[in-house]
């Protein structure tokens, strides 16, 4: 499946790259008021696919320092509840002075 699945992609992006040499006709792109340039039509596909992806990444930031803050506030608690379990399972019982006292009352 993980061969089929990979397989697709590349005939996507084959696709996608012939579809992007095929149009390399100059298209007016206009930055500014009254400030254009002629680029190619694959430049300025391009160009936007880097815009988007910098304003995604920018977009997800915060919100992966959150997670990543989250993850270490658990990570710590399951290092504190660990050693909490630690402790109780070494604890020492409370032994009296008579062994045969301690097997009759259980």
């Amino acid at each position: 499946m993980k061969y089929i699945s990979l397989g697709i992609k590349g005939l996507i992006l084959l696709i996608l790259l012939l579809l992007a040499f095929l149009n390399i006709q100059d298209v007016k792109f206009t930055y500014l008021p009254d400030q254009a340039i002629d680029l190619p039509l694959i430049a300025v596909l391009f160009g936007g696919f880097v815009v988007g992806t910098v304003f995604g990444i920018f977009a997800m930031f915060g919100r992966l320092l959150r997670l990543r803050s989250e993850n270490h506030r658990l990570h710590n608690e399951v290092k504190k509840t660990a050693r909490l379990t630690t402790q109780d399972l070494t604890a020492p019982v409370a032994v009296s002075g008579d062994p045969a006292k301690d097997t009759k009352s259980k």
